[in-house]
């Protein structure tokens, strides 16, 4: 048998053929990258495609969308967009000021109102929106204690709507806010005027709600109670009516219809009745601060200090710069002996009234009180609002209520000297 043997294979001493090529390719590669970088990078990154564009009007629909679904800061921010896409549509400034309205962002519905009139000058439904802004925002300062600033913005507003009176003699909502804008300001010289207002606006548009509220206004700053509760009754009937693809007045609240019948239900002295009113506004405007505000006014008046507490707590909660809504919560605190608690929104209360009046002396007059009553070591903090309450106020009450506490500081300052 022939074995035959085969020599052993040497070692190998480097890369295959093949590997090398590999190799070269991919150096050949690299370099051609380098050398055409941005050609390589159009290929391998496609070109993106821009999003389509939104148009004014659809960003409109969208606004009105919203609305419907009650998603106001939403539709608000629809309608921005809107307009900064088309400045040139007075309707989009129409609506977006009834919104801001309604989101009580009343100073900048001003703004917005001041723009639009500028667009459009010969637009009488731009006019009704600026006047209804301006009235807001006479609103909004009123509510914070300032009686001067709120007048100015009330005779903005009637200024406005007269602008509108003479565009559209036809227009009801023009002269509901000229009315507005007259018997806000609370002068008894301009009530006459403003009842005329309301009247021609009631005959142009019976049932117009506007109209037959501040045709109310105008009778119960008057003090004609009854006629009042009937316009209200009037308009929360026309209201009831509306049909349903029918817009509400720019800057229009049906919760403000219950909320003036029920102080007019107060000033007959009818409580109950006042309350009921306030809960149909709340049931047509769950959010609305003032009705809040009105139901702790009511408890205050029952002696139901729990219930005006938690009343006034929803109502500074949903709107905290109301003077008046601070003083109540204050006040309910202090008609359950808790002064300590009372201390703060009474403080906020006295901040935004800014000075005292003979409407709003009380609150400083509580606020001394409660200090003192706390602790008297805070006379220190007392005996300046005793002062003022008796520099502003006739009131007999208040006046022997602030010469009290001022005695009692005196007293416990004469105990404390050695």
């Amino acid at each position: 048998m022939i074995i035959q043997r085969k020599p052993p294979r040497y070692p190998r001493r480097g890369p295959s053929c093949l590997f090398s090529l590999f190799i070269f390719f991919g150096i050949a590669v690299s370099f051609f990258v380098i050398q055409n970088v941005e050609q390589v990078r159009e290929v391998i990154l496609p070109t993106p495609t821009p999003e389509p564009t939104r148009s004014a009007t659809e960003y409109a629909l969208l606004a009105e969308l919203s609305k419907l679904d009650a998603e106001y800061a939403e539709a608000v921010d629809y309608y921005e967009q809107a307009i900064a896409l088309d400045g040139a549509k007075a309707e989009f400034y129409i609506r977006l000021i009834d919104l801001l309205i309604r989101q009580n962002q009343a100073e900048k519905a001003v703004e917005k109102a001041e723009q639009a009139t500028i667009l459009a000058p010969d637009n009488d439904r731009v006019w009704v929106s600026a006047a209804a802004a301006y009235v807001a925002n006479g609103n909004r300062l009123s509510d914070k204690g300032d009686v001067t600033g709120a007048n100015l913005q009330y005779a903005s507003g009637y200024s406005a709507a007269t602008r509108g009176i003479a565009l559209n003699p036809e227009n009801a909502d023009a002269y509901a806010y000229a009315a507005a804008g007259l018997v806000l300001q609370q002068l008894p010289d301009l009530y006459a005027q403003g009842e005329e207002l309301a009247d021609t606006a009631i005959l142009l548009n019976p049932e117009n709600p506007l109209a037959r509220y501040y045709m109310a206004i105008a009778f119960t700053l008057q003090g004609f109670y009854k006629a009042a509760l009937e316009q209200y009754q009037l308009g929360i009937d026309s209201a009831l009516r509306k049909p349903a693809n029918e817009e509400w007045p720019v800057g229009f609240n049906q919760a403000s219809l219950y909320i003036g019948q029920a102080y007019n239900y107060y000033a007959e002295g009818r409580l109950p009745d006042a309350i009921l009113s306030f809960d149909d506004a709340l049931n047509v405007d769950p959010l609305n601060a003032g009705a809040y505000d009105g139901k702790a006014h009511m408890y205050i008046q029952l002696g139901d200090a729990p219930l005006a507490e938690e009343n006034a707590l929803e109502s500074v909660r949903l709107n905290p710069n109301v003077a008046r809504a601070q003083g109540r919560l204050g006040e309910a605190y202090f008609r359950s002996n808790n002064y300590l608690s009372a201390i703060p929104p009474l403080e906020k209360a006295i901040e935004l009234y800014g000075s005292a009046t003979d409407l709003n002396a009380r609150f400083f007059n509580m606020l001394a009180n409660a200090y003192v009553r706390n602790d008297l070591a805070d006379c220190d903090q007392a005996r300046p609002l005793f002062e003022e309450v008796l520099r502003k106020t006739v009131n007999p009450l208040l006046v022997e209520s602030a010469q009290a506490g001022l005695e009692e500081c005196r007293r416990a300052t004469l105990q404390q000297t050695p």
